[in-house]
């Protein structure tokens, strides 16, 4: 999540929905990497796409993973919203302007289209490239960095420039941190690399982006300590703590300070070029989506954000009239098949799933909305017919079955298991990890896998998959992630480990996967 640098000056009774204006055309563009959905012009959007396309690759040349082989594994969807209104609207948080949401249900990024800060640094593409920085560095399912180097990276990389011949420049400065990065009293280089394990206010949380950033710009560009970055995060990885990580690897970290200081006292910092013929270039294809999606996008952005108890009968009564209209889009009815579930109207939700099927009989997401709902019926009526649970994962399979590297019909399917009061069989396990594998970014999947696989014994899986959910300060399931590490490097039992993966009383889970 990118802060604005804007204060919140008004506040918000009531989630409201983002409106399309009367003259909105909203258009799709389309990758192998992402898809985005924004009320542009179509040279705006071709511009826009293009520069993501070289920047996505640029990324990748840096930050090569085994997995990008995957094309349709993990694709984010990008809303591009009018402006850092909608955004904090739809993050209901202040003082947003952009966020990510990784998940195995589709990951995605909400970015405004314009921004209001007097400071001309700080625009669209800016939060654009910080969100989608950390779709990319999160990606890697064997590694993991901490949360300052998270950050760090992702204000690194917002500031990249696109040259007109397709040359991508790195590293250029941060002028929108200019503020946090003059402070007479910057956080010493101590705190920032043990942040995970503290609670920041707003100046602090300022602080440690602005700081990542020169501490991650020093590292990666200062050419006085190379390979340094790499060496602690190995370290980090291998079960080190931060702290004594970056003494064995930085040496005296007051030295650091120090040297941190002088380079951002520096009149001009050194940046880096990637030429153009070292990138791939995908192919971006842009079409408007026709009536009845446009109409339904308002509704569709809100529902993929997430929704409460409250605000999903609010969104389902707003857009059920509009998908009434288009009873034979495949597209409109799948969004309305999981308003629809996200509001409990199972019923109405079958109908839309079965409408989308009958459109297109290979909805993939009209085919989870049916078993999600069976799933659901199954656990409200406490079923003991195996039966019954066996029709529920039958509409998995068949979602699978279209798309293999689709994470969320294997997250269901071994979901299904638990709801029965049943041992996930092997392969219900297996798919679970495949799933983490497919999404790594998605630490309430991660936390799932660390569990189960501590009920298999395997400490040193379940290690890995937990210690990137145990370095996001955020608490919930990232405190428990915390905690269980601990427990687990000092050799506690797996039942101690487990007992404190169990939420407190108070701990209510999200409102949808």
């Amino acid at each position: 999540m990118i802060r604005s640098l804007r204060r919140w000056v008004a506040t918000i009774a009531a989630i409201a929905l983002p409106a399309a204006s009367a003259q909105a055309e909203w258009l799709e563009a389309s990758h192998k990497r992402f898809v985005i959905y924004a009320d542009m012009s179509p040279k705006a959007l071709n511009a826009f796409a293009s520069d993501l396309e070289r920047f996505d690759s640029a990324m990748r040349f840096l930050f090569p993973n085994p997995q990008d082989e995957i094309d349709s594994a993990n694709r984010v969807t990008i809303f591009v919203v009018s402006n850092e209104d909608v955004v904090e609207t739809l993050a209901r948080s202040e003082n947003v302007a952009g966020f990510y949401r990784p998940s195995a249900s589709g990951s995605i990024i909400v970015t405004p289209r314009n921004t209001s800060s007097e400071v001309k640094e700080f625009n669209n593409r800016l939060v654009l490239f910080h969100e989608y920085a950390h779709h990319v560095t999160l990606s890697n399912s064997t590694n993991y960095y901490p949360s300052w180097v998270t950050e760090g990276l992702a204000e690194f990389f917002s500031t990249t420039a696109i040259k007109a011949d397709g040359t991508v420049a790195i590293g250029l400065p941060n002028n929108a941190r200019t503020y946090s990065l003059q402070v007479s009293n910057p956080i010493a280089a101590e705190t920032l690399l043990t942040s995970d394990t503290q609670v920041f206010d707003e100046e602090q949380v300022a602080q440690k982006y602005a700081r990542g950033w020169l501490l991650t710009h020093y590292l990666m560009l200062g050419k006085t300590r190379p390979g340094q970055l790499g060496d602690y995060i190995k370290l980090v990885n291998s079960g080190t703590p931060s702290l004594d990580a970056a003494r064995k690897v930085f040496g005296d970290l007051d030295k650091l300070d120090r040297e941190l200081n002088a380079y951002r006292s520096r009149s001009y910092l050194m940046g880096a070029a990637i030429p153009p013929g070292k990138l791939p270039i995908g192919e971006v294809t842009i079409r408007p989506l026709d009536a009845g999606q446009a109409a339904m996008m308002p509704f569709r952005i809100q529902s993929a954000v997430g929704v409460d108890a409250k605000t999903a009968a609010l969104l389902a009564a707003k857009a059920r009239p509009v998908a009434n209209a288009y009873p034979t889009n495949s597209w409109v009815q799948r969004a309305l098949a999981e308003i629809e579930y996200d509001a409990s109207n199972d019923d109405a939700a079958l109908a839309a799933a079965d409408r989308a099927l009958a459109a297109d009989p290979k909805n993939m997401m009209a085919l989870i909305y049916k078993g999600r709902v069976a799933l659901r019926r199954a656990a409200v009526a406490k079923s003991t017919d195996p039966a019954v649970w066996r029709e529920a994962r039958r509409w998995f399979l068949k979602a699978n079955a279209i798309d293999p590297n689709f994470a969320l019909p294997f997250v269901l399917y071994h979901e299904s298991y638990a709801r029965a009061g049943e041992r996930p069989n092997a392969s219900a396990i297996d798919g679970l990890v495949r799933a983490m594998d497919l999404v790594p970014q998605d630490t309430g999947l991660r936390f799932n896998v660390g569990v189960q696989l501590l009920m298999q014994g395997d400490r040193i899986g379940a290690r890995q998959a937990l210690a990137p959910v145990a370095s996001n300060p955020h608490g919930g399931r990232e405190n428990r992630a915390s905690a269980m590490l601990k427990l687990l490097d000092s050799g506690a039992t797996a039942e101690a480990v487990l007992a404190a993966a169990k939420p407190p009383k108070a701990d209510t889970p999200p409102a949808k996967q």
